[in-house]
């Protein structure tokens, strides 16, 4: 092979795998582990109890949210850019189809973390609510 035609391969490999390294995946973000929050939910009693589970609720539901608005990202960009598809059993899968399947499992990811958001705030206020109730 002469030395253009190995730089013309370089520099297309080189293109095609940039968005994918670019974009990474849609991993999975992991749940704020607060430690022994069970513990402190079977034995909440006062106030402080109840605010300070509730805070870990709170905590959750801020990094569900950072995670949503990521994987939105990444569905959009997904559907701007295009990812290398190769071949397949069933033949050559086209880009197309594939950036349309990698944004929708990254939509799909955004709406269950804007679940889990929602969740952990509800959480959040039934704790608050306790705790205003909560006679010291």
């Amino acid at each position: 092979m002469n030395t253009n035609r190995r730089w013309l391969v370089l520099g297309a490999g080189t293109f095609l795998a940039a968005p994918v390294l670019t974009l990474g995946g849609c991993a999975a973000e992991g749940p704020v582990k607060p430690a022994g929050l069970k513990q402190k939910i079977e034995a909440a009693r006062t106030r402080a109890d109840h605010q300070e589970i509730a805070a870990v609720y709170e905590q959750q539901a801020v990094v569900d949210k950072e995670a949503m608005e990521r994987h939105r990202d990444l569905a959009r960009a997904y559907e701007r850019g295009w990812v290398w598809a190769g071949p397949s059993v069933g033949g050559v899968i086209s880009a197309r189809k594939v950036n349309y399947t990698l944004a929708a499992h990254c939509e799909n990811l955004a709406r269950i973390y804007q679940q889990a958001a929602e969740e952990n705030l509800a959480l959040a206020r039934e704790h608050r609510q306790l705790a205003a109730e909560t006679k010291d």
